[in-house]
């Protein structure tokens, strides 16, 4: 498919059938993630961790649910969105139950503020756009590394087995989703723009 194809169905999926992702789209995820721009080439400074673990996306998702029941934090994070039925009876899973989330740690360093989050999000869009290829849904996980940073004593990072001194920053959740998403109208007015010269 074409690039602008490939965007027309690229959305963010929110729920996932209950069949695990293949080895192979896996490695042709991870194909994608080192194919992403990473500032100065310093790839070094990224390390991914596929979690394909039930038990410890568990774990990894109780400062998110805690987090959750604070219905005024939430709204002002989420505005007027309102989960689905089934995350109100299950409880809340950050991970919308994918079969595996790729986890996206940066070496922690100074010398250029911000460069860390610049890194993973293009690694991150990267496997995204790679997964939406290969007809896989997916979504961003930002939310539950956010809460274990809000919330320290519910941080179970240390199961993700990082090398020394790196710290997860955002990942994404892969699996086949529920519903085939339908191709979305591309939109050329929803981010504003301004030329100069």
């Amino acid at each position: 498919m074409n690039f602008f194809d490939l965007l027309k169905h690229r959305k963010s999926v929110r729920r996932f059938a209950d069949e695990p992702v293949t080895q192979q789209d896996l490695s042709d995820i991870l194909l994608a993630a080192n194919g992403a721009p990473i500032g100065s080439r310093m790839y070094k400074d990224i390390h991914l961790t596929v979690v394909r673990n039930r038990d410890v996306l568990d774990r990894l998702s109780e400062a998110a649910a805690k987090r959750w029941e604070n219905k005024s934090k939430m709204k002002e994070i989420l505005g007027d969105y309102k989960p689905d039925g089934r995350q109100a009876k299950q409880g809340y899973d950050p991970f919308y139950g994918a079969p595996a989330v790729i986890f996206v740690s940066h070496r922690n360093q100074t010398v250029q503020p911000g460069i860390e989050f610049a890194n993973a999000a293009c690694v991150v869009y990267s496997m995204h756009l790679a997964a939406a290829e290969l007809g896989l849904g997916s979504v961003f996980m930002w939310f539950a590394l956010e809460s274990m940073r809000e919330l320290p004593e519910l941080d179970h990072s240390s199961l993700l087995n990082l090398p020394d001194g790196f710290t997860p920053l955002m990942g994404i959740a892969v699996g086949r989703p529920a519903k085939q998403p339908d191709a979305r109208e591309l939109k050329p007015d929803q981010i504003s723009v301004d030329y100069i010269g």
